[in-house]
């Protein structure tokens, strides 16, 4: 059990499958993606709904899938929820001290302490190749950060130069700087990259920061399947 200034919790399973419990005083508020909520205590409510207008959002693409947010809180007795995230893999905590933030692919977040800001951002140069992949959630602010792996966790200290495939990225420190580009005619041993789903997209990052990545993604299961459907 892991305990600091903010909210209580436990994350059990991981890395494989991995499932967080929150726990509320009466005084807490949280953040949590609404369909990953699986148990909550009878003590427990859910509010509002953060709106796509309070997250800066004029969009044409529907997020509504992967960024229901919703306000939870323990108005009388505490009480605590389970979360169970959409895709296998790990959960990691984060804190944010409130001199650098985080930013994360929207479908990694999971919840958040009630003093942690969500913005959403895009990528306008990436929208074209793949409208899904160029919307992420800044995170800002003092408090509790809990994201969601596909499968395992690896952080890397950045000092200068790093590029990495985006579709194993999953947050990064704001103080880096980083550009999205897709680089064309990709190819191991002659044998060209990318099949269902991929878009050979690179994120190159500069300055000083941590990035942390996952071990599968999403793409590479398709890919796997793909042979076997007809």
């Amino acid at each position: 059990m892991s305990t600091n200034q903010h909210l209580e919790y436990q994350i059990n399973n991981d890395p494989d499958s991995a499932y967080l419990m929150i726990k509320l005083k009466s005084s807490d508020k949280a953040f949590v993606k609404i369909s990953a909520l699986n148990i909550r205590d009878a003590s427990i409510q859910i509010g509002k709904a953060v709106m796509n207008d309070s997250l800066d959002l004029n969009l044409n693409f529907s997020l509504t899938s992967n960024l229901t947010i919703h306000e939870i809180t323990a108005p009388k007795l505490p009480g605590s929820v389970y979360l169970i995230p959409d895709v296998l893999g790990s959960i990691q905590h984060h804190y944010l001290d409130g001199e650098s933030g985080i930013i994360t692919q929207i479908f990694s977040f999971l919840a958040c302490s009630e003093k942690v800001q969500l913005r959403v951002i895009s990528s306008p140069n990436i929208k074209p190749i793949s409208e899904r992949d160029s919307f992420f959630l800044h995170l800002l602010g003092t408090g509790d950060l809990w994201l969601n792996y596909y499968g395992n966790i690896q952080e890397i200290s950045v000092k200068g130069n790093y590029i990495i495939n985006l579709s194993y990225l999953v947050a990064f420190e704001d103080t880096l700087n980083y550009e999205i580009k897709q680089l064309q005619n990709l190819s191991v041993s002659g044998v060209h990259i990318g099949t269902v789903g991929e878009h050979n997209l690179f994120c190159h990052f500069k300055g000083i920061g941590k990035i942390w990545i996952q071990s599968r993604h999403r793409y590479a299961l398709l890919n796997f399947f793909a042979p076997f459907i007809h």
